[in-house]
């Protein structure tokens, strides 16, 4: 949205001074509008505030508009015809008789003031203007009667007082302390505006004492709405007056309309008057999205999840996932997976050879390939255990979330949808993409010391096969225990042994290799799994949170920058 600060002013009614400027302040409104829509937060209201800030802000500003508002019988339409020594508004037995908003303006700003009573849906003959003495500055609007049997005349003042820039609460002995005044209205406006004042008719049928115990006990209800809001739009409570419509403007003993006069007539710039209606709306408006984000005006936002619930949920969501990835055997099949690298290049021929038989009999594959295993992780289990921490914090949360983001945490706590991130997330985890099976170049040298030792095995059995055969003379090497020992025997016997150590260094070796690599690998694996589950498990509320603190940042600079005027 634009400001309207900076916008020109539409055809038809230009401002007689330099626009108010509020560009921080609508700014900030607009700020807060869009991260509340990012949360999901309705912004209906909001937006109606901005839109009327910029329309208000097309009008001139040389004069600001009052209205009286008040419940049926209580005397605004003869306030009004008192003020301007004729006869303005209607007044009679009959009840209601304002139906329309009817207009007194001082004939001055008749014509600068078309537009805006336009606005304020008030033309043709509901618009009467007059020399104004003493109120040349003010447009005062007779509105309907705000507790009307006719539902239509609420709904003219529900609309059109957000449009207004002062007000007069006009009441009655009798209607002093009516519901529909103090609950619908002055709770909801007290607190939002600053120039508005509450206005007693009929004074005269009270007595002096009476008078003021009733001016006592309005003064102390509004203080208790202006405590209760809690806000800085204003920190005292509106004044209250006493007055006649009947008597003089001096009246008896001051009940007249004198003081409703010097109100209304003494000397506050319109700007002035309109910037801190505009200011107090805007502020009302983002305080509402912050009571429905769940956020307090001036703070930091506090965390939907606490920090120790968070946690624990991880941890236990990672404990189960990391059951059914089952670190253990990930960890046996990479250390089968190196010994079988290192047989298939330093155990000779003959471990070649097995080493092609174990890979094209598939048992390789089932028990010696830790990347395949762990891809293979749904087959092993469930993740319901590790759906419900999580969907129990998101649920701890969201009952006591407010109402405006109760949707957004209760589609996060949908087990189906926690099930597929974290399925996500281990399948991202187990991809492990370190290093391939490793290898040592200690192998190749074993790898030809056991070629060397079969080369000499198949001689010396054939030299032992036929010595057995011809019974050719060979010498003896005498063994202990044994004795006389024929050499092609001693020599096969020792290169047996030679092959056997040779293959057993092999696998010690292939071994302490292999179990290094498991444990780097499961490593990886376990610290993947802490990672993706620590950013994916609340990915959506983390997105909750980023929005919030958006709000909360805008509602502080409107606080800040949209100081009450």
């Amino acid at each position: 949205m634009t400001a309207a600060a900076s916008a020109p002013p539409a055809p038809g009614r230009q401002p007689a001074t330099p626009p108010i400027a509020l560009d921080p302040c609508l700014t900030g409104l607009d700020s807060a509008i869009a991260a509340a829509a990012a949360l999901g937060i309705p912004t209906a209201e909001a937006e109606a505030v901005r839109e009327d800030a910029d329309a208000r802000l097309g009008f001139p500003s040389d004069a600001y508009v009052v209205a009286f508002v008040g419940g049926t019988g209580v005397g605004k339409s003869s306030l009004l015809n008192a003020l301007a020594g004729d006869a303005v508004s209607p007044a009679s037995a009959r009840r209601p008789t304002t139906a329309r908003p009817v207009a007194w303006l001082p004939g001055a700003h008749q014509d600068e003031l078309a537009g805006l009573l336009a606005w304020l849906g008030v033309e043709g003959e509901d618009v009467r203007a007059s020399a104004g003495e003493g109120l040349n500055d003010v447009a005062i609007l007779d509105l309907p009667d705000l507790d009307s049997t006719a539902a239509d005349h609420r709904r003219r003042v529900e609309a059109i007082l957000p449009r207004i820039d002062a007000v007069v609460w006009v009441t009655d002995p009798e209607k002093y302390a009516d519901a529909v005044l103090h609950d619908d209205f002055l709770a909801a406006w007290v607190p939002r505006l600053d120039r508005q004042l509450v206005v007693v008719n009929k004074a005269d049928r009270l007595s002096v004492g009476q008078a003021e115990a009733l001016r006592r006990d309005l003064e102390r209800d509004l203080g208790r709405l202006v405590r209760v809001a809690g806000t800085r739009t204003r920190s005292t409570a509106p004044d209250v007056i006493l007055t006649s419509a009947t008597l003089t403007a001096a009246g008896e003993d001051g009940r007249g309309t004198a003081d409703l006069r010097r109100w209304l007539a003494a000397e506050v710039e319109s700007k002035a008057v309109v910037r801190a209606r505009l200011t107090a709306s805007i502020r009302a408006a983002v305080r509402g999205l912050l009571t429905a984000g769940g956020l307090a005006p001036d703070e930091d936002p506090r965390p939907l999840i606490a920090e120790a619930t968070r946690s624990r949920a991880v941890e236990d969501a990672t404990a189960a996932l990391l059951r059914v990835v089952d670190l253990p055997t990930l960890e046996r099949q990479a250390v089968a997976a190196t010994r079988a690298r290192a047989r298939s290049r330093g155990a000779g021929p003959l471990g070649g050879l097995t080493s092609l038989i174990y890979r094209w009999s598939g048992r390789q594959a089932r028990v010696a390939d830790p990347v395949a295993f762990a891809a293979r992780w749904r087959d092993r289990g469930s993740l319901t255990p590790a759906v419900e921490p999580i969907r129990a914090a998101v649920a701890e949360a969201m009952r006591a979330a407010p109402a405006g983001i109760r949707r957004r945490l209760a589609e996060r706590a949908d087990p189906g949808a926690i099930e597929r991130d974290l399925g996500r997330a281990v399948d991202r985890a187990v991809a492990v993409r370190g290093e391939s099976v490793p290898a040592s170049r200690v192998w190749p040298v074993l790898g030809l010391v056991q070629t060397v030792a079969s080369l000499l095995l198949a001689v010396t059995a054939i030299w032992v096969v036929l010595w057995v055969l011809v019974r050719f003379p060979v010498d003896s090497v005498v063994v202990p225990a044994l004795g006389q020992v024929p050499t092609p025997l001693v020599v096969l016997i020792d290169v047996l042994a030679a092959g056997y150590l040779v293959a057993r260094l092999l696998g010690l070796h292939a071994g302490w290799v292999g179990r290094r690599w498991a444990r780097r690998l499961a490593a990886e694996v376990r610290r993947n799994v802490e990672r993706d589950v620590a950013t994916t498990a609340f990915a959506e509320v983390d997105a909750i949170e980023t929005e919030r603190a958006a709000l909360a940042t805008a509602g502080m600079a409107v606080a800040r920058d949209c100081a009450f005027a």
